[in-house]
């Protein structure tokens, strides 16, 4: 059908329907309502009537509700009331149903047209035809008409007969003048003052708990001649219509009831359209960054710490995808931090794309390539990169240990922790975050009640604790400290807190929160103080490869402003192991030092490496030899040595029963410093391996509808006013036959729903058994199952269509 010629110039004409009313709108209205429901763009309708009949269909309007602020339901419910009730929608109207002065229901009300929720004038709007379902079976927390329920329950009739002659109510009005007549606030007051004591109280516990109330016996027998002193007043209510059973144990409040109960407003109380307030507490800016930047540089401490764990012991990967629970105790142990924790760590690790499975014949978790450039970069770009991942990552970390419904433990890493509304919530709570005044803070409850008006059809945005969990994860990572964002993470999410998409912008984003937190962070440190007690103590940060150095001839014995190292035989012994010598380590540690190098340190290097390699060990079973005799002799009378089975094959040759590791494992425990050698005599050398993955991509963040940009959503819009004229000048239909463009599945669907729901007839495209279109003339039946049950018009018979033979629909 061709849309209908523009309205002539000083000629305003009321759009009849939704499609017509999106005609209606220039370039910039149709460009905000695509932004505002991505979900419509995508894939491009064919024309505007395409487009309205998308924005009507029941998943999009359900989404689009569910997002929707508590302002905006309830003036979507005042309309939807206020329709069903046959009154005037105009802004005046919708103002008095929500208990506000026009000024301020207005802007509401523009704002759900705008998304074309609803259509129509400021003198008269209406909702899509789904709205209704898509708010729920009780609007406002009102129950169905009594029009209704008297048709549902035909048991309630004589008693709402016997109420109309109570209160006049002409025959030939029925039961809808007695409706008219419960609608009004005066007419139910005046009877409500003969009812029995406390039935006024009934009435209002009802009223603000739901529609509907549990009671016993609901259907039982009741008079309405009874005299209010003799009787109860759910007798009274049920004896006059007042409640209506539907059910053995259930009674619902009638629409007009309820109304009058409110004096004749739709909400309880006035809409609450401002947001709850965030109230601000202290928090000043320098403590507040000095708390993120410590914690941002300890995220990225332990991210690090987690690659090199890995690179050198790789994590098993479970059968069932993941880590397991003994792994990543061990993996929380190298690190020194709790469970949760090393959690966190290893998920938002492989979120940025640095671990990831290495695909092996025995699968297990290692660093990637991209561990290896990231590693490279400063403390700020390294950090941007973890918490840009953190923003988008559709997971759960909080979620791993706990038990499933099964009783299983949720392993990290694995599919049970994945939460795809996560980076939703995550950014609901940062956008809040950002409308805090800078050098204040907010608190989790007043957050939490932030989001719940936000998002009251949400349930992840109502979950306090869910909250409390994420705001815990934003201040480990450093985006939030002292209850506000940071300013590197004010920096890295922009001014209205959220990630946004990744592009040119949230790369310049990047870049500068990188640069912000860089500032802010004490430079890398080249030297350490060297000490006599055998410790070095780092006054700040190290420089990446003096730090790896450092790490392969001490062990880290504290942590704090300064951390300090502690060199014993052991952390000496493992640099030699992986090829430095004594003049090496020594030169290094001089070179490193702003203090000369202690005595007893040189003392204790020295005398490492002299007993270093004296004893060799290679594979036989295994063998040893030494060129001092006395100390092969020590160990065959050593008792602690038994278990190893040597036997003396030389004066300076051993033999083992035990492996060459085994032997390795031994022999130091009992204090010596043996060495490996090859087959060959050659020693060999303990470096640490660098395990890589093969190149991975980062993992992508759950599909979500992101709003296009501009200029996709105007290409959108040409495209449609493409499809406007060229279905504007298409001709005209044969008779009796109308043209039936192709509709997506979901679309027709939804059409035929809405015919059924009407009884209105409609025409059907469908692909008969070998292939080829035809239409049918059809009343719509019953939709349900994959199968659409209708009558043919033409023939008279009850048919039965398979969803996927379906093409599209047109008006019967």
């Amino acid at each position: 059908m061709p849309p209908p010629p523009p309205p002539a110039a000083g000629r305003a004409r009321e759009p009849r329907s939704l499609a017509d009313d999106l005609r209606g709108r220039d370039e910039d209205a149709l460009v905000a309502l695509l932004r505002g429901r991505p979900d419509l763009a995508t894939p491009v309708p064919a024309d505007t009537g395409a487009l309205a009949v998308r924005a009507s269909t029941r998943h999009s309007v359900q989404r689009a509700v569910d997002a929707r602020s508590r302002a905006e339901l309830d003036v979507l419910a005042a309309v939807v009331v206020l329709t069903a009730g046959g009154g005037s929608t105009g802004t005046a109207a919708v103002a008095a149903a929500c208990g506000l002065p026009q000024t301020r229901t207005a802007p509401v009300l523009a704002r759900l047209r705008e998304l074309a929720l609803l259509w129509g004038t400021p003198r008269s709007h209406a909702g899509v035809g789904v709205l209704a379902d898509a708010l729920g079976p009780h609007p406002a927390g009102l129950g169905p008409a009594l029009l209704d329920l008297l048709d549902q329950t035909p048991a309630a009739r004589p008693r709402a007969e016997a109420l109309g002659r109570l209160l006049d109510v002409p025959a030939l009005e029925g039961a809808a003048g007695l409706a008219a007549r419960l609608a009004d606030p005066a007419g139910l007051a005046a009877l409500l003052g003969a009812a029995p004591e406390g039935t006024r109280e009934l009435l209002g516990r009802l009223d603000a708990g739901g529609p509907v109330g549990q009671v016993s016996r609901a259907r039982r027998e009741v008079d309405a001649a009874d005299e209010a002193d003799d009787v109860a007043p759910l007798d009274w209510l049920l004896a006059r219509a007042l409640l209506v059973p539907v059910g053995d144990s259930r009674v619902v409040l009638p629409r007009e009831v309820g109304l009058a109960l409110r004096e004749g407003r739709v909400l309880r109380e006035p809409a609450a359209l401002e947001p709850p307030p965030l109230p601000g507490r202290p928090a000043p800016a320098a403590r507040r960054d000095a708390l993120a930047g410590g914690a941002a540089a300890e995220a990225v401490r332990l991210v690090d710490a987690l690659g090199r764990a890995w690179e050198q012991r790789p994590a098993p990967l479970l059968r069932a995808g993941g880590v397991g629970v003994r792994e990543l105790a061990r993996t929380a142990a190298e690190l020194e931090v709790d469970a949760g924790t090393a959690a966190l760590v290893v998920e938002v690790a492989a979120a940025a794309g640095l671990v990831a499975e290495d695909g092996e014949a025995d699968p297990a978790w290692a660093p990637t390539p991209r561990y290896d450039a990231w590693a490279d970069g400063t403390t700020g770009e390294r950090w941007t990169a973890l918490a840009s991942a953190w923003a988008a990552m559709p997971r759960l970390p909080s979620l791993v240990g706990d038990r499933d419904d099964r009783g299983s433990a949720r392993a990290a890493l694995s599919d049970a922790v994945a939460r795809p509304q996560a980076p939703v919530v995550r950014a609901l709570l940062l956008s809040a975050l950002a409308e805090v005044p800078d050098g204040e803070g907010a608190a989790p409850d007043d957050l939490a009640g932030r989001l719940a008006w936000q998002r009251p059809r949400w349930a992840p945005a109502r979950d306090a604790a869910l909250l409390r969990v994420l705001l815990e994860e934003a201040a480990w990572l450093g985006v939030v400290a002292s209850g506000a964002l940071s300013a590197a993470g004010r920096a890295l999410l922009g001014d209205d807190g959220a990630p946004g998409p990744d592009d040119e912008a949230a790369a310049a984003r990047r870049r500068a929160a990188a640069a912000v937190l860089d500032e802010a962070l004490p430079a890398p440190v080249s030297e350490v103080l060297l000490q006599a007690d055998l410790t070095a103590v780092a006054p700040g940060p190290l420089e990446r490869d003096l730090e790896l150095e450092l790490s392969l001839a001490a062990d880290v014995d504290s942590r704090g402003g300064a951390t300090v190292y502690r060199f014993d035989g052991g952390t000496v012994r493992r640099a030699l192991d992986a090829g430095r010598t004594a003049d090496d380590l020594l030169t290094f540690l001089a070179r490193v030092s702003a203090t000369p190098v202690p005595q007893p340190l040189e003392y204790l290097v020295r005398d490492v490496a002299r007993r270093h390699g004296r004893v060799r060990v290679g594979s036989a079973g295994a063998y040893l030899r030494s060129d001092d005799e006395a100390s092969l002799a020590e160990l065959l009378a050593e008792r602690r040595a038994a278990p190893l089975g040597l036997r003396r094959l030389a004066p300076t040759v051993l033999v083992a029963r035990a492996d060459a590791a085994e032997v390795l494992r031994v022999l130091r425990t009992l204090g010596l410093a043996p060495a490996a050698e090859s087959v060959d005599g050659a020693l060999v050398l303990d470096r640490p391996t660098a395990r890589r993955t093969p190149p991975r991509r980062p993992p992508r963040p759950a599909p979500t509808q992101v709003a296009p940009d501009e200029a996709t959503a105007r290409s959108v819009v040409a495209a449609l006013r493409a499809g406007d004229e060229a279905v504007a000048a298409a001709p005209a239909p044969p008779p009796g036959a109308p043209l039936v463009p192709p509709a997506d599945p979901a679309v027709s669907l939804s059409e035929l729903r809405r015919a059924a729901a009407d009884r209105r007839p409609v025409w059907v495209g469908v692909v008969d058994t070998t292939g080829g279109p035809s239409k049918v003339h059809a009343q719509p039946l019953q939709v349900e199952g994959g199968r659409i049950t209708v009558r043919d018009l033409t023939t008279g018979a009850v048919r039965v269509l398979s969803v996927h033979r379906v093409t599209g629909t047109a008006p019967g």
